[in-house]
């Protein structure tokens, strides 16, 4: 008889996972390193495959006072492009998104174990007596966490996000991008002049992207390389006088906001346009930021993280590995991650920034083309045409 799936981790993938085992009769435990909601680096955008996938797995954004985002703004310097995104999309903290998948999972039956952070992973021969031992006898994956603590399994759904396991690190071909968050109370004037947009601000060696949030919030979350970090003076204060610097209007949106945090959230060393392969050690399924890292800009990474749970738990709850759900899951993802990596190195690229948004400006449709193009495939509601139709 298998053992229920150990689960590294309880963000979208892992939640979207443990749900999907639980409905199924399973008890899947999910070990959190964070010992209740927190806020990630993440954008904080949801477009419409991820609202539907969050609906099917029992949470609707909207309950939970997402805010509406109905445009997309591209700027460069004093230049700006607008069209009207072509599909419902919502600013929503992984705060309040995380939290309320999880009440799901454990309403469900999936059991929590917050507050551990595993150390180490590794497959192990099982303590079995001499006298039943073997060497064929099958090898099961043991977590340790700080406090020792082990959890045995012969399955593991690896879902910790942006973090690496230092037994399981990701292969990293850029190493070199930097993620930085801050949540705002803008001043009046400047929540007007955003209103309901998804703004993306290009600056040599990185791009801001702004847009509103539940409670009246406003995100501001930063992709750069790590050198222009570093030019712009290496601190988060340094980077917004450098980005307000090159765009007025950015600068315009950040007068006389009030930051909400007490320091800006950050990570180092994203691997944008990273994919995993079938992995060597049978029995891993790599889900969310684990298994794939889109760029951040198309603002669907939890789209694709809800996605990867949700097919792992139904692929091993039809009997099927790893090596099945990896393959199915790089054929899903590979047109999306190579238009989504060509846009993330253009708007990256100050010699082709300009270039970028003034062909928007003169031709917004294909905002709405970019924004479309690197969707996840959306579950279909009733009545409704697919989204990248």
């Amino acid at each position: 008889m298998r053992r229920d799936p150990l689960i590294i981790g309880a963000g979208p993938a892992g939640t979207a996972a443990a749900i999907t085992l639980a409905r199924a009769g399973c008890r899947p435990v999910m070990i959190e390193r964070a010992s209740g909601p927190t806020d990630k680096v993440c954008g904080d955008f949801i477009s419409i495959d991820t609202i539907r996938r969050a609906q099917a797995l029992g949470v609707d954004p909207a309950s939970l006072g997402a805010a509406p985002i109905r445009q997309v703004r591209l700027v460069h310097r004093n230049r700006v492009a607008q069209a009207t995104l072509p599909f419902p999309a919502m600013g929503l903290s992984r705060r309040g998104f995380d939290a309320a998948l999880l009440r799901v999972a454990e309403s469900a039956g999936a059991i929590l174990r917050g507050g551990q952070t595993v150390r180490q992973l590794a497959r192990e021969a099982p303590t079995i007596s001499a006298s039943t031992a073997s060497a064929s006898a099958p090898r099961e994956w043991i977590a340790r966490t700080t406090d020792q603590t082990a959890f045995s399994a012969d399955t593991v759904f690896l879902a910790t996000g942006k973090h690496d396991l230092r037994d399981l690190p990701r292969a990293r071909a850029d190493r070199g991008a930097v993620g930085m968050k801050m949540y705002f109370a803008l001043a009046p004037d400047a929540a007007r002049m955003l209103d309901d947009a998804i703004e993306l601000t290009l600056f040599p060696g990185g791009y801001a992207g702004m847009q509103p949030v539940e409670d009246g919030r406003t995100v501001l979350c930063i992709a750069t390389q790590r050198q222009a970090l570093l030019r712009h003076g290496g601190t988060w204060d340094d980077l917004l006088a450098g980005v307000a610097q090159h765009s007025r209007r950015f600068s315009a949106l950040l007068s006389g906001a009030r930051a909400l945090l007490a320091r800006p959230l950050a990570v180092a060393g994203v691997p944008y346009g990273y994919q995993s392969g079938t992995p060597a050690a049978d029995g891993l399924f790599r889900l969310g930021d684990q298994a794939a890292v889109i760029p951040s800009l198309t603002g669907d990474g939890m789209a694709i993280a809800l996605h990867s749970g949700t097919s792992a738990a139904e692929t091993w709850l039809a009997g099927g590995d790893s090596a099945t759900y990896h393959h199915g899951l790089a054929g899903t993802l590979r047109r999306q991650m190579r238009l989504a990596g060509l846009l993330h190195h253009a708007c990256m690229t100050g010699s082709v920034q300009a270039a970028l948004t003034r062909t928007a400006v003169w031709f917004p449709s294909l905002l709405h083309h970019a924004a479309n193009r690197t969707r996840l495939a959306s579950p279909t509601a009733p009545g409704d045409q697919p989204t990248g139709a």
